[in-house]
Formats: structure tokens, C-alpha cells, sequence
């Protein structure tokens, strides 16, 4: 295992004891809490007790009103419409949540498209919406996509069919020539805006299926209908948002948590299939359960071939045709899997033959003759999981390597492969994540070039994992009583992580290996008052260390033991105390 930076934010950090009184929280809580942004009594009450009736307006949404109007007159009219969506579980769910909701009001005329992920790539294309003019459709509605389509917008203007746009997206340098452009980033963040009121902050992080969703609630007044289907279709919004790692705070949290009551108990046959596929069956589904076993199923599908598979089953009506599909998905997953197992252990065994070289370099780049482009974004992530340096993988098919980087905190991969420009055909992407293509001829020299910016951009602590903490505590305030607490955080996820809490200076009472191959540690610790159990995945390796150190520094979170329902640590960072 890799040694950690333990990130302990300010342990004097003031809280508002205001809200831990009329919550009765403990001061940890209360810290966890002001670290979030809540720090007066309504913030609390929205965190804690908002539903959907605290949802702001949809109609502060720029461009709303006017994709409201077209939207609906095009539903009253039976007009043939287009939903444009991603392949992407966030853009899966968006389409399925205007077809759930829509088609029952304009049964026949409302037809989809979602490019496929590896011969179209992200975004609108012109040869699909020429098929859609050909068709007879007069309205285009796209979902997460579609605010730098201004090609696409002007083709589709030129053949006289209007243009609705809800993306979550960044927006580009020109806005495309659209009827209406729905999209938060366009939305004002300040108080005081007498012509559109107040937008928090928050609102500008909604997911796609978060956009899609105000869009028709924003329909409902004029089709009043809608309504309850809507509701009924939360489910679909808190698969989204989740698969699509945005802040769960402010309107993404009340999505997420009244969609994960939908969820659990669903009346999509397609959902319900899937939640049995994923052996949750009965189980109440939680936030880790969507980002960890559902959304990767749906994500199989496009990333082998075509994600029209996934949707198919998140629009279906009849449960056996619903089995059918969701079976055909696991399938693929472990398809999925087992392609990307391959290629993650011969990059590994890549790596392992020049380890001394690797050793010196900052940066991974590996190339591989037919690795599947499907896949090799996950494998980029699993490889810098695993040593913690940025990595760009390439797959190379005849003359030209398509590929995924993945980075570490602090290095922009996008910014790198800009200062690497001369030798890519070309690249995209943000901070964390890009996408790139290379032609052969340049790819030692784009090596090279790359590992200068990671030299000249890296720093040696920059290389070492960092674990962030939320807060120190004595061992004795670590019981049933602030898991309960913490519990009520919930749904955790990006901006709302499970908290890591640590513990210093505790003495090890007893350690031992389990599972197989004694791959755990489990531990006993106590402070001469109490004693409480930990378990360490993937810590087995950490046995004879552990074992011969009388007391510990723990960083840890808390959870109940499902055999014996007793409390215990699962651990996520140990040293010897001090």
C-alpha cells in the first residue's frame, strides 16, 4: 500500500451551535457541517428536511419559458419530436426521463438518438439530424449536450426545425443559434437580480437528467399532467446525477434523496430489473449501490457497442422483456469486465518490466496494439488508483493511438497535453480527465514532451496520495450515537463525501489476517475505557508492521458490522502512533 498525506482541515474551524443544539449534534458534526457551507439554522433545516417543495423555480432558468411554450404547443399539436441524448448514464437517464414522462401525451411522434460511443463520440451530429428532418420532425429537444453544437444548431435552422438546448455543460466562446438554450451556467449567482431573482450557487452544478428534470418541471404548468409522472420518474434523476460525480448539495441532494426512496421500491420494470441483476433485490439502494453496481451496468453497454441497449431497458413496460434485457447487460458487464482485466494487467505487466524506469518518470504513457477504447478510461483510472501518478493510455489501431488520461490532484492533464499540442491530432477534456488522439510517427516524441511538463509541473509530495480527514476525535466520542449522526448526512457522494475521521495515539489490543489469503486486517483497539473493532481491506499486506507497534494513529470511517451488528472502524489509512 501507498503511504498517504493526511489532509486535517483546521480543528478550530467555528460551527454554528445554533443548529447542534436544535439538532442535538455533537460539535464533530457540527464541523462537519460548517465545512459543507451550512451554517445557520435554515441552511441545516434544507439539509436535513428539504423535499421537493424546496426546489427552486425551474422558470429562473434562462431560456426556460420559451422551451416551455415550444415544448408544449409541439405535445398539443402531435408534432414529431426529437430527443437528442448522451451515451453516458447521465444522458441515458435524460432521455429516458422525457420519454417516460412525454410519450404518454404524444404517443408515436416522440423519437430518440444517441450517438454511439465509440464510432460517433460525444455530442450532435449532422447526419443524424438529417435523418430526423427526413422524418418529418419539426422540434429537436437535446439532453446533456449540445451547448457548443452551433454547426449542428445552424443546419437544423436552415432546415426550418427548431431547437431546444438543455445541457449542464461549460459554455463555449459562441453560443449556437438555438429557439431556447436551457442551461444553469447561464444562470445568474447573485442576490438582488430583480428581473430573475436569486439562484444559489448549487443550481449551477445539476447533472443533465437535473437540467431535464426543472425543463419538465417547468412543463408541468402548462401540461399539469405531467406532474405526477414526473414524480413517479425520480428514480431516473437520481441515477443520473449520481453516475455523473456532480456536488451532492443544495438541489442535487433533495434529487438524490427523494429519488433514492423512488428507487428503492420502483415501478420501472427496467430499474427493478436491474436492481435484481445487481443482487439488490429488496435491499434498500443507496448512493454507493447507483455509482458502484447499477450505473456501470448501463455503462457496459455503450462502452463494448451500442447504449441503446441500456436505454431499452430503462424505458421499458413489461417486466419480462425487461429481465431479458437487464440479463443481456450483465452479460456485457462482465464482458466489460473481463476486456478491461486484460488490459489493465498488461499494462501492469508493462510497467513491471521497465519498473526502473517508471521509476524515474512522473508521468505514465503506455501504448497497446487493439486495447479496447472502450475501456482504457477505467483502466487509466485503476493504474493512477494503483501508483498514483497522472496516466495517458493509448490504444493503437493501424497509424493512429486514440486514448484517456486520468490525473492526480494538482496536475491539469488537460493544460499538460495543450503544452504537447504540436504532436496530437487532437485533444479534449478538464482538470482530472481528457480524451486524445496520436499518430504514430509522433508518439515518441509526444512521450518526451510529456514527460518534461510532468517534470517541470510535479512535485515528489504531489506523488504521495492524500487521504482528506474531516475531523480528529478521541476514541471515547466514537460510538453508536455520532454513526447515527453521521448516517444523517447521507446520500454521500462528490462535495459530500462519507466522512474520514482519525484517531491518534489508540492502543492495539490484538491483530489478525482474514479472508482469503489473509487479505484484511482486522484490528481491536482501545483507550483503557472502551474497545472497538476495525477492519482494514486490503490492509493484510500491513499485518507485521501493525502487529509490532503498541499503539496506532487510525484514519477511519464508521459503520456497523452487518454479522454481528456491532459498531466497528473500517479503516482507511494506518501508522504507528506518532
Amino acid at each position: 500500500m501507498k503511504k498517504k498525506r493526511w489532509k486535517i482541515p483546521d480543528q478550530t474551524v467555528g460551527y454554528s451551535q445554533e443548529i447542534v443544539d436544535y439538532y442535538g449534534l455533537s460539535p464533530i458534526t457540527g464541523r462537519i457541517l460548517a465545512r459543507r457551507g451550512i451554517l445557520t439554522l435554515e441552511d441545516a433545516r434544507l439539509f436535513f428536511e428539504g423535499g421537493l417543495e424546496a426546489l427552486q423555480s425551474p422558470f429562473l432558468l434562462p431560456g426556460l419559458e420559451k422551451a416551455v411554450e415550444r415544448t408544449a404547443a409541439a405535445l398539443r399539436n402531435e408534432e414529431k419530436i426529437l430527443i437528442y441524448g448522451d451515451y453516458d448514464v447521465d444522458g441515458l437517464t435524460s432521455v429516458a426521463l422525457l420519454l417516460r414522462v412525454l410519450r404518454p401525451f404524444n404517443k408515436g411522434n416522440i423519437i430518440f438518438y444517441i450517438p454511439k460511443r465509440l464510432d460517433e463520440g460525444y455530442g450532435l451530429h449532422e447526419q443524424a439530424l438529417a435523418k430526423a428532418a427526413r422524418y418529418g420532425c419539426s422540434l429537436v429537444v437535446t439532453v446533456d449536450c449540445g451547448i457548443t453544437a452551433c454547426r449542428e444548431a445552424d443546419f437544423l435552422a436552415e432546415n426550418r426545425i427548431d431547437l431546444v438546448i438543455t445541457d449542464h455543460h461549460e459554455i463555449g466562446e459562441q453560443l449556437p443559434k438555438a429557439l431556447a438554450i436551457v442551461n444553469p451556467k447561464l444562470a445568474p449567482s447573485v442576490s438582488g437580480d430583480a428581473r430573475t431573482g436569486y439562484v444559489s450557487p448549487a443550481f449551477s452544478q445539476l447533472a443533465g437528467v437535473g437540467v431535464a428534470f426543472k425543463f419538465l418541471q417547468g412543463l408541468a404548468r402548462e401540461l399539469p399532467e405531467l406532474e405526477e409522472k414526473l414524480r413517479s420518474n425520480l428514480d431516473l434523476v437520481a441515477l443520473g446525477t449520481i453516475a455523473d460525480l456532480v456536488p451532492l448539495l443544495g438541489e442535487n441532494r433533495i434529487l438524490v434523496k427523494e429519488g433514492l426512496k423512488v428507487l428503492t421500491t420502483t415501478k420501472n420494470p427496467g430499474l427493478a430489473a436491474l436492481i435484481r441483476s445487481a443482487g439488490l433485490g429488496g435491499k434498500e439502494v443507496n448512493a454507493w449501490d447507483v455509482g458502484f453496481l447499477l450505473a456501470p451496468r448501463l455503462n457496459a453497454c455503450g462502452r463494448l457497442g451500442d447504449s441503446t441497449t441500456a436505454l431499452r431497458l430503462l424505458t421499458a413496460t413489461d417486466r419480462v422483456k425487461a429481465e431479458k434485457i437487464a440479463n443481456r447487460l450483465e452479460l456485457l458487464n462482465q464482458q466489460r469486465k473481463k476486456v478491461e482485466e486484460e488490459v489493465f494487467s498488461e499494462a501492469v505487466n508493462m510497467l513491471e518490466r521497465n519498473a526502473q524506469e517508471q521509476k524515474k518518470e512522473k508521468i505514465i504513457l503506455l501504448a497497446g496494439e487493439g486495447w479496447h477504447p472502450g475501456v482504457i478510461g477505467i483502466v487509466a483510472s485503476r493504474l493512477v488508483e494503483k501508483y498514483y501518478k497522472p496516466t495517458v493510455l493509448l490504444s493503437m489501431n493501424e497509424e493512429v493511438g486514440r486514448g484517456s488520461a486520468r490525473s492526480i490532484e494538482g496536475f491539469h492533464i488537460f493544460k499538460a497535453l495543450a503544452r504537447c499540442s504540436a504532436y496530437l491530432e487532437r485533444f479534449g477534456g478538464h482538470e482530472m480527465a481528457a480524451g486524445l488522439e496520436v499518430h504514430r510517427d509522433k508518439l515518441e516524441d509526444f512521450h518526451h514532451a510529456l514527460q518534461e511538463v510532468a517534470e517541470t509541473h510535479i512535485s515528489t509530495e504531489m506523488l504521495i496520495p492524500q487521504l482528506e480527514v474531516e475531523d480528529e476525535v478521541d476514541l471515547q466520542t466514537v460510538n453508536a450515537c455520532l454513526l447515527r449522526e453521521l448516517q444523517s448526512l447521507a446520500p454521500f457522494g462528490v462535495g459530500n463525501r462519507r466522512p474520514v475521521l482519525v484517531c491518534r495515539g489508540v492502543r492495539l489490543v490484538s491483530s489478525r489476517v482474514v479472508g482469503k489469503d489473509g487479505k484484511h486486517l482486522r484490528i481491536m483497539v482501545g483507550d483503557g475505557t472502551s474497545e472497538i473493532e476495525g477492519i482494514g481491506f486490503n490492509f493484510g499486506s500491513l499485518y507485521d508492521r501493525v502487529s509490532s507497534s503498541n499503539r496506532l494513529d487510525l484514519a477511519f470511517c464508521l459503520d456497523i458490522n452487518e454479522w454481528n451488528n456491532q459498531l466497528q472502524l473500517v479503516l482507511k489509512d494506518l501508522s504507528s502512533a506518532g
